[in-house]
């Protein structure tokens, strides 16, 4: 297994982890009216109940999980015509299905990572034994962009600037 291969893998279960805890976390430890937007004091100008955070997370969670999964099982099955990869590439399709495969598990990863984080500082925003500014997690959107950028350009990257290995050759 490839060192790619291993990290993606791993990510992605890490994520699906993360986002497990953080839901059984929020249904546990929210409030039943859960502060979802601030004003520029801090104090809390909107609210929303905790089962709909719960449901919709739960929901984006499995949307996510189960539409790039389909499409990531799919992309195997496309005829090599149809591909509209460089030559050096169709000719070791198996590399560039892996490659493919790897971007879409990341892009799962990267969706369920920025979910559990998004839960998180949710969570500690309404905790009411710390007193927290919701300035203290202005990262999250930073972050967040920076994740899925480096996804997105980490496939264009990685077909145009790297060559398959030569002796996996399709016969």
């Amino acid at each position: 297994m490839k060192v790619g291969t291993f990290f993606v893998r791993v990510w992605r279960f890490g994520s699906i982890l993360g986002v497990a805890v953080s839901l059984i976390s929020c249904y546990i430890a929210y409030p039943a009216e859960v502060a979802v937007l601030f004003n520029d004091i801090g104090q809390a100008t909107k609210y929303i109940d905790r089962e709909t955070i719960f449901y919709a997370s739960v929901a984006i969670f499995l949307i996510n999980n189960t539409l790039i999964n389909s499409i990531a099982r799919l992309f195997p099955k496309l005829p090599n015509e149809r591909l509209p990869f460089a030559p050096h590439w169709i000719a070791h399709r198996d590399q560039l299905n892996e490659v493919i495969l790897n971007w879409f598990y990341a892009l799962m990863a990267a969706i369920n990572t920025i979910l559990a984080l998004a839960l998180f500082v949710l969570s500690m925003l309404n905790r009411s034994d710390i007193q927290n500014d919701s300035m203290n997690y202005s990262w999250l959107l930073p972050l967040s962009t920076a994740i899925i950028a480096l996804v997105f350009i980490s496939l264009p990257v990685r077909l145009l600037l790297m060559k398959p290995d030569a002796e996996e050759v399709l016969g």
